[in-house]
């Protein structure tokens, strides 16, 4: 596997990815400082434990029993996670992508990274288009976006996601965290929508983390703009936001790491087991695109 890095020796704005496993973001720095918990050798890689920074799609979360039909046909994908039978996360985190662009300038760096899909995967026939583009913009911003094109002959279902584990400092109880509008997704023993929603205000304005445990899913209450998540410790605040509206991030998963050293903040284009639900799923007919944008910025306080 090779690693491309990107950095401004000047502001200390870098970035790192492997394009040969799913062009996973390996690190992220903003001014100096590191701010993605990632992958640190290519063991951790290829083992791929909790998912650090993957690009999530044809789905994002789980599907339960990695069953869904689709036009009165069913399908089934592999099961991934052990603990709750489900799959999880899709597969395009595994894949082998290629380099197609980098755009370099004082302001700005680009890497995009492309990736044709021929069926391979029995539970997902349908060939499809897709890119991602990592862009660095001084001094204190970074963005992914995410395209995807329907390459068949009939419409199909995805959802797109990101996992990113974003980290501060060595642990989160004394960081602070404030979360949009929106409404907590109930889950059964299985980490499946139970079809209840809960409103959640735990973290409307800043509060601290101290011994606060989240797995959910929250569908957001504002989609007229992009929704935002703040996070913060003693020294830096970490603004981070994401697209909203038709075809875009209405959900939100937070997920805070066992080891308490990072949060997961993970935008996503549909609700959990959304092949079948449908809650949220989008449907993309011959030759359509959609793109969604998500990024975050840095600064001291």
């Amino acid at each position: 596997m090779e690693k491309l890095r990107i950095w401004n020796e000047k502001s200390g704005n870098s970035f790192s990815i492997v394009p040969a496993h799913g062009s996973c973001l390996l690190n992220l720095q903003i001014g100096g400082k590191s701010i993605i918990e990632g992958f640190k050798t290519p063991a951790e890689v290829l083992a791929n434990h909790w998912m650090k920074s993957a690009l999530l799609a044809p789905f994002p979360n789980r599907l339960k029993g990695g069953t869904y039909e689709w036009e009165g046909k069913h399908y089934r994908f592999f099961m991934n996670d052990s603990v709750s039978q489900n799959a999880l996360h899709g597969f395009l985190m595994h894949q082998k992508m290629e380099i197609t662009e980098i755009d370099l300038t004082d302001s700005h760096a680009a890497v995009t990274c492309a990736y044709e899909y021929d069926r391979q995967v029995k539970g997902y026939p349908f060939p499809f288009y897709f890119e991602v583009t990592y862009t660095m913009k001084e001094p204190n911003t970074f963005e992914v976006k995410m395209s995807f094109r329907n390459r068949g002959a009939q419409a199909i279902p995805i959802g797109l996601g990101w996992h990113p584990y974003f980290q501060l400092d060595d642990h989160i109880d004394n960081q602070w965290l404030q979360m949009p509008p929106s409404q907590m997704i109930g889950l059964d023993e299985f980490m499946i929508p139970t079809g209840k929603r809960y409103d959640y205000n735990e973290f409307e304005t800043l509060k601290k983390l101290n011994s606060t445990i989240l797995d959910n899913c929250f569908a957001l209450s504002d989609t007229s703009k992009p929704a935002e998540v703040i996070l913060q410790n003693s020294s830096h605040r970490l603004r981070y936001w994401q697209e909203t509206g038709e075809g875009k991030y209405n959900y939100l998963q937070v997920f805070t790491h066992p080891d308490r050293i990072s949060v997961a903040i993970e935008p996503m284009t549909c609700n959990v087991d959304a092949f079948n639900n449908g809650d949220g799923l989008l449907e993309v007919v011959p030759g359509e695109a959609l793109s969604v944008v998500c990024g975050v910025e840095l600064e001291r306080r």
